[in-house]
């Protein structure tokens, strides 16, 4: 998973994000607190002595709250431990908490202010200069503070999904892609995806959280465990690559895990994404505005502290459970070897994936030059020039020490997961990195169809991305 910079920033930083949220929320009450407390109360209008009493209790209960926000995290994180079940459910409610529990405490905060700002008023009728100073300043400087605070909160109570240009395909037209994923859920004993999608990227992924897709047509959001397939790996892998493949994705789907998936991942991914988002908008107001957006940064240090105590957690449980897939992944290709060899393959192949895709990009922005009609077979024809060229021994002397970039997960490094399934790097050749054959391709009877209209869909979203 790529995190955000902006938590990325303070990671392993719990103490002094737990300093720097208990001074922020605790400001703004103790301030209303004391200004209250020196209003008279009598003006224009006769304000009862004892409103204004009530009025200080309100930012006491706003203290409380402001306190009780980044402690229920420290506590929380202290609590779960490692626990996949214990942060399974406390995470969700405590995400709630925080979101809610901010924007309860902003609502305060402007109740308080427009109660501070009529006893402003009220002493201006009184002809007490000093409250017209101090009111005035205090005034411009809360409606000037205010507004990106609330933009800040409100942003993480947007739903963002993930998105993909794929299709999702029926069991009527592809029974034996349909009939492999049911039959490897059944031999693992894991849930079998109610969507199997197929894009033009180089990811293999099992999510339980909504996912949106694009086929150039419509989109479409599909609900339930989802199951991505690569079409470009399709045209390099074996049947039995596949199926290994196939079967660590369906073992996030087993046991403890779907319940970790189901509950943990998607507020834990959708809170990345929202970081990723504010730093593509942060950069973009430092190049505009040649300052850094520090209002809004206040209002997300709880979102921050959060995610980032969470984050260390996840990437120990997310290493661990990959591990305990690739078991998985072993048994459904009926041999370590084989299952190691398929991950061999997304390790090197990716590396060939990324020179396809930045030329498909530079030519599909261009538009004199000849078109790629389908990105996958590109692709193959890339690794095939690869193999040619005798750079794959360069790749193989390296592969232990690659790490795979992937969408909804970490991977730990190919030499980790290689000892956990005492495969060694000597059964490993070029050989076998590269055989294509038999094409886990001829599953998909219409592929050429379904990779050259992604290809149009892809060449077109770049276009758009020129134009803009």
């Amino acid at each position: 998973m790529k995190l955000s910079k902006l938590s990325d920033d303070f990671k392993n930083k719990s103490l002094n994000l737990f300093a720097i949220n208990v001074l922020i929320l605790s400001v703004l009450p103790i301030i209303f607190y004391f200004i209250l407390g020196y209003f008279s109360g009598f003006g224009f209008y006769i304000i009862n002595a004892q409103l204004i009493l009530n009025f200080q209790k309100i930012t006491l209960y706003i203290l409380v709250l402001g306190l009780l926000i980044p402690t229920s995290i420290l506590f929380t994180t202290l609590f779960t431990g490692l626990d996949r079940n214990k942060i399974s459910y406390t995470f969700p409610f405590l995400t709630n908490f925080v979101i809610y529990g901010l924007l309860f405490y902003l609502a305060a905060a402007i109740i308080i202010f427009v109660f501070c700002f009529f006893l402003f008023l009220n002493e201006i009728l009184g002809l007490k200069v000093i409250f017209i100073v101090i009111g005035a300043a205090l005034s411009l400087t809360f409606l000037y503070i205010f507004p990106p605070l609330v933009k800040g909160v409100f942003n993480f109570t947007k739903i963002i999904y993930v998105m993909e240009i794929g299709v999702n395909l029926n069991e009527k037209d592809h029974s034996k892609i349909f009939s492999i994923v049911s039959n490897l859920s059944k031999k693992i004993d894991a849930k079998m995806p109610k969507n199997i999608v197929l894009g033009l990227s180089t990811d293999f992924f099992a999510i339980s959280d909504d996912l949106k897709i694009f086929n150039g047509v419509e989109q479409r959001l599909l609900q339930n465990e989802t199951l991505y397939i690569s079409l470009p790996f399709l045209r390099v892998f074996t049947i039995k690559e596949l199926e290994g493949v196939i079967g660590h994705e369906l073992g996030h789907f087993q046991g403890d895990d779907t319940i970790y998936a189901n509950k943990f991942d998607p507020i834990f991914r959708r809170l990345n994404e929202h970081f990723l988002e504010l730093d593509i908008e942060f950069e973009k107001q430092k190049k505009e505005n040649k300052s850094d957006p520090l209002l809004i940064k206040i209002a997300i240090f709880p979102f921050i502290f959060l995610f980032n105590e969470f984050s260390r957690k996840h990437e120990k449980i997310q290493k661990e459970q990959e591990l305990k897939a690739d078991k998985y992944g072993a048994n459904a290709s009926e041999s370590s070897k084989i299952f190691i060899n398929a991950l061999s393959k997304l390790y090197i192949y990716n590396l060939v994936w990324k020179d396809t895709k930045e030329k498909f990009n530079v030519i599909a922005q261009d538009n004199k030059k000849n078109k790629i009609k389908n990105l996958s077979l590109e692709f193959v024809q890339d690794a095939r020039q690869l193999l040619e060229k005798d750079k794959l021994k360069m790749y193989l002397e390296n592969l232990q020490f690659f790490e795979q970039v992937h969408p909804c997960d970490t991977h730990p490094p190919l030499k980790d997961r290689m000892k956990n399934l005492d495969v060694e790097m000597k059964e490993i050749s070029n050989k076998s990195l590269a055989n294509f054959l038999p094409s886990a391709a001829s599953l998909i009877p219409n592929i050429d169809i379904i990779e050259e209209n992604l290809t149009l869909v892809s060449e077109e979203i770049e276009k758009s991305k020129n134009e803009s």
